[in-house]
């Protein structure tokens, strides 16, 4: 193995640790007698001075000068200096676990110690603990980075956050604010007299929102599952139980882009209470921010996007509708046609034409969403928009939803709930596309969720503001990435991490899915190359057709294969159809499941005759 600074570094640390075991001290105890936390001592000396306290925390700074030794503890409160005098500190002791001071040239910096003594003032005036007993609680094997400049790689900030935040106190206070922030949520709605629910994070169909899913697989159900895009239909489901307020902090899985403001995997508080509609909703938001702010931050002002947002002030409320005229002089409400709507947006200089006149509105109201600073709630969407939400009564154009702006930042989603099972299966079924299953553009049909329904759920209402927008809002930070401890990134191995553990240092970053072309997957089969990873293989078919003139079609296919890679789809393309001029979906279908029939399925059960292969029915997919 290849030695550098870090290894050469790991290996004398280790060298210590050995050292530590043959005096009879165990490097890593399983406990720590700790009374005291450094900040109550440095907040309240005078009711500290001269007792004895015990303190635990990281050492962060060591200095001996023969006889007299200083360091730093930091422990999550903040830091405070160790003070040793040769003749007080007690000598070295296998049976009490204590470090004498002849040993403590085995202590680094980083290591986690404890250090009993008196609470005093050195000569400078710094409050230290004079220590009389000092015991290593845990041996660091690797150096700390260099204090003074801190990491400033951003990759590597995020890959390890832990290491950030022991050499920034920024960072942690943030973190620890974050956590504030979800534990004042949480006493506000209980105040309020809400129950939190746990509700399930893998759902056997995703839905309550538009959005792509991960997809999973349940082994000891056999079935595949999916990772929640929204919690809101089991909280529905509490409703019709009967319970009238309902909440959960749940987490949140959508397989779509990473940005400023985007991760794949966030949390969120969604509420619904019955017997209100979406205008109990408005207070009840406004009052939640305006409760967090002041009880996990103390304060009402903050700066978001570079503009001062204040909280205290009431909010205001605007329709779509009104808010896209006061921007736009453009009155969607009296526009008739979906040809009048879209030439009223490329008039705006939007040229991207909408198939309904709602549709339009919300594309003309994009542009209005950057000017709304201070928070602002905007109700009155488009219907063709908000399949879940109720008609307004006035005018059913127009739904019981709104939607939360501070800094032009949109920070939640909400609206009285549609509780007619009729109404809202048909409105499913108008938007279902099969071939676009988990495509995300639409709301995906849940049966289970409607026969609940039918058994009667009172109106009902709820908000769902995401905690990571609230944490960047009350945090002031411009990027998600700076309020979640674990952002999601690349598997990455270090070259160093390689060469000491002994694994394989990556070439390739991951792929999600694995395309081949027919003659290739079946070269590599023959040769060994790729062989199944389950015993059980699903051939799912897909017939693209393409409208060459009016009268004629053209067709082509590929498959995908599930159960063949551990953690990806595999996708074989090059399947063609030979067809006549004009050639109808069923036709499609037979020729493409002839056409798999006589050459794949032949291959992999000849080549791989313990799985089972099933072929799934075809999907059509329309290409223009």
């Amino acid at each position: 193995m290849s030695t550098n600074t870090l290894t050469e570094i790991r290996n004398v640390r280790l060298g210590k640790a050995a050292a530590l075991r043959k005096l009879g001290l165990d490097p890593y105890p399983s406990r720590s007698r700790r009374t005291h936390y450094a900040q109550a001592i440095l907040d309240d000396f005078p009711g500290h001075d001269g007792k004895p306290v015990t303190v635990a925390g990281r050492l962060m700074s060591w200095r001996k000068q023969g006889a007299l030794a200083f360091g730093h503890v930091q422990d999550q409160t903040g830091r405070i200096q160790l003070f040793l005098r040769r003749q007080l500190v007690q000598p070295t002791s296998a049976p009490d676990g204590v470090l004498g001071y002849g040993d403590l040239s085995l202590l680094d910096l980083g290591d986690v110690v404890e250090a009993t003594g008196k609470a005093v003032k050195t000569e400078r005036g710094e409050i230290s603990v004079l220590v009389e007993t000092l015991r290593l609680l845990t041996k660091a094997i690797r150096p700390l980075p260099d204090q003074w400049s801190g990491l400033k790689d951003r990759e590597l900030v995020l890959r390890k956050r832990y290491l950030d935040i022991i050499l920034d106190r920024k960072p942690h206070e943030r973190f620890a604010a974050v956590s504030r922030m979800v534990a004042a949520i949480r006493s506000f709605l209980d105040g309020r007299g809400f129950l939190e629910f746990n509700t399930p994070v893998i759902q056997p169909q995703y839905g309550g929102g538009t959005a792509k899913p991960f997809k999973t697989h349940v082994n000891a159900l056999g079935c595949d599952m999916y990772l929640a895009i929204s919690h809101e239909l089991y909280l529905k489901r509490l409703i019709v139980a009967g319970f009238d307020k309902v909440y959960t902090i749940g987490r949140y899985f959508r397989n779509e882009g990473i940005d400023r403001s985007h991760h794949p995997e966030f949390s969120m508080v969604e509420t619904m209470t019955a017997y209100e509609n979406y205008e109990y909703n408005m207070n009840l938001i406004e009052d939640m921010f305006r409760h967090v702010a002041t009880a996990a931050f103390g304060r009402t002002q903050f700066k978001v996007h570079g503009h001062v947002v204040d909280f205290n002030q009431p909010w205001r409320r605007v329709t779509m509708a009104d808010a896209v005229q006061e921007k736009t002089g453009v009155d969607f409400r009296e526009v008739k046609t979906v040809d009048e709507a879209n030439a009223r947006l490329a008039a705006l200089g939007i040229n991207e034409p909408q198939p309904s006149v709602g549709e339009a509105l919300v594309k003309a109201f994009e542009g209005v969403e950057p000017t709304l600073i201070q928070p602002t709630l905007v109700y009155g969407h488009p219907v063709e928009i908000s399949p879940l939400a109720k008609p307004l009564a006035e005018d059913p154009r127009f739904a019981e939803r709104f939607e939360i702006f501070i800094a032009g930042m949109e920070c939640g989603d909400n609206w009285s709930e549609q509780n007619d099972p009729a109404h809202l299966l048909n409105t499913w079924k108008k938007a279902y596309r099969a071939e676009e299953r988990d495509s995300g553009k639409f709301h995906a049909l849940d049966f289970d969720f409607i026969e609940a329904l039918e058994y009667g759920m009172p109106p009902t209402t709820g908000i769902g503001p995401g905690i990571e927008r609230m944490a960047m809002i009350f945090t002031e930070q411009e990027i998600i990435d700076d309020v979640i401890f674990f952002p999601m990134m690349r598997p990455s191995v270090s070259p160093v991490n390689a060469s000491i553990y002994g694994v394989a240092e990556p070439t390739l970053a991951p792929v999600e899915d694995l395309a081949l072309s027919v003659a290739d997957f079946e070269a590599l089969c023959r040769d060994g190359v790729l062989k199944p990873h389950a015993r059980h293989l699903v051939l799912k078919p897909h017939v693209r057709l393409w409208r060459c003139s009016p009268g004629q079609v053209r067709g082509s296919g590929h498959v995908e294969i599930e159960g063949f890679l551990p953690s990806s789809v595999l996708r074989l393309a090059g399947f063609t159809l030979n067809v006549a001029d004009v050639l109808s979906e069923e036709e499609a279908k037979a020729r493409l499941a002839d056409s798999i029939e006589l050459s794949l399925v032949a291959l992999l059960r000849e080549r791989f005759p313990e799985c089972q292969v099933t072929v799934s029915p075809a999907t059509i997919l329309r290409a223009g």
